[in-house]
């Protein structure tokens, strides 16, 4: 199996934010945060709700890109992605927080088995 081309990196930025700001939050990852990603690159955009019960009063979204290489994903993320970011956060203070982990994705055969 060859994979010409194929995003091999995952941007994930996970979002904790409180249930006032969901309406709000939704429609800036749509107008804003989504646009961004995908004018600087990054490509197959999606957004998911987290089913875990964080807490009380705690709402989590999962927002992801593909990218074909790290520096790709590294560059919006730490640049014009941290700011995106951070005009949302600073408007919300300790009602909205994230995180973002950076994964390599693994091709799975077609027997099944992962190829390492």
């Amino acid at each position: 199996m060859v994979f010409l081309n194929y995003p091999m990196i995952t941007l994930n930025t996970t979002f904790y934010i409180h249930p006032s700001l969901e309406t709000e939050f939704v429609s800036w990852v749509r107008e804003f945060y989504i646009p961004s990603a995908t004018e600087s690159g990054l490509c197959n955009p999606s957004m998911s709700i987290i089913l875990a019960n964080v807490g009380e009063d705690v709402i989590g979204f999962a927002l992801q890109f593909d990218a074909q290489e790290l520096s790709v994903a590294e560059k919006w993320h730490d640049g014009k992605g941290g700011c995106v970011r951070a005009d949302f956060i600073s408007r919300h203070g300790q009602k909205a927080l994230f995180f973002s982990t950076y994964l390599e994705k693994l091709p799975i055969e077609s027997d099944g088995t992962q190829s390492f």
